[in-house]
């Protein structure tokens, strides 16, 4: 069987991951003299903490090549195949890493690194994706095709509640027009909507007062996509609108086909408190 790889940025929820066989290679988080590996030892509570009321900003970094070397030569023990998808670039080394790491073992097993396009949720629904396909005993050319098909049909959307954070983490390319918008956020206390597209980008912005506005406006820009067969749903600090939002997108993908968890470490750094994401395949 075909062997899918990721990174820790896909927030995808570790009893999926689990279920699926999805093999999950975190990355980094300096805290003070503290280096943590996401998802093991470090709770998101604490990451809020830090950026809240802490001395200094939480700093990620990539993982090494060597660590996924690593996971490469193991699996490669048990299969011949592996895919391994990641977030883009425009985010992180972690693309590169992988990339560098599968030419080390292409002798023992073939590896193909795949740039999803996104990045949390939206990397994580690719990701799913392409394990259900391993699972059902897909070829790696079939799951490549998947992915291929999947990643131009996957929109990721996120509300945030303090733009401080975005300017902070640097990790997202902001028009000027961003930016006024932004700070007119910042200085009336309301909350921003936006489409995360391709490699860091921000479109689509929109002002909203409340939770109750933000929330329909989130499941408008879901209702626009026909046909949605996957939606996931991750909050920081707001388990209540995560559950409020998937209750009312039933009606469009149903129940059993939307995934509500928590955003990982790495994630939390870049996006702050408050912040819900939303993510799609149509």
């Amino acid at each position: 069987m075909v062997r899918i790889v990721t990174d820790s940025t896909g927030d995808i929820p570790a009893e999926i991951a689990e279920q699926l066989g999805i093999a999950v290679v975190p990355l980094h988080i300096q805290i003070g003299n503290e280096t943590f590996r996401d998802g093991m030892g470090l709770a998101a509570d604490r990451v809020y903490h830090e950026l809240v009321r802490g001395q200094g900003i939480p700093k990620t970094s990539a993982p090494s090549p060597g660590d996924f070397i690593k996971e490469y030569r193991e699996l490669a023990n048990e299969t011949d195949g592996i895919v391994s998808i990641h977030l883009s670039p425009g985010y992180s080394g972690t693309f590169e890493a992988a990339s560098l790491a599968g030419s080390y073992v292409k002798d023992k097993c073939r590896v193909e690194v795949v740039d999803s396009n996104s990045v949390s949720l939206g990397l994580g629904l690719i990701v799913i994706a392409a394990a259900r396909a391993a699972r059902e005993g897909k070829n790696i050319d079939e799951i490549l095709d998947i992915i291929r098909h999947a990643i131009p049909r996957t929109r990721l959307f996120g509300k945030v509640d303090d733009f401080v954070y975005l300017l902070r983490g640097k990790r997202f390319r902001l028009t000027k027009g961003m930016l006024v918008l932004g700070r007119i956020s910042m200085a009336l206390g309301i909350k921003m909507l936006a489409e995360v597209h391709g490699s860091s980008r921000l479109r689509s912005p929109s002002l909203v007062i409340g939770r109750r506005m933000a929330l329909a406006d989130l499941r408008r820009r879901a209702e626009r996509f026909p046909d949605v067969k996957e939606v996931a749903i991750a909050y920081s600090t707001v388990p209540d609108e995560a559950a409020m939002l998937a209750g009312s997108l039933e009606p469009l993908a149903g129940k059993e086909r939307i995934i509500v968890s928590r955003l990982g470490c790495v994630t939390s750094t870049y996006v702050g408190p408050g912040t819900l994401v939303m993510a799609l395949i149509y």
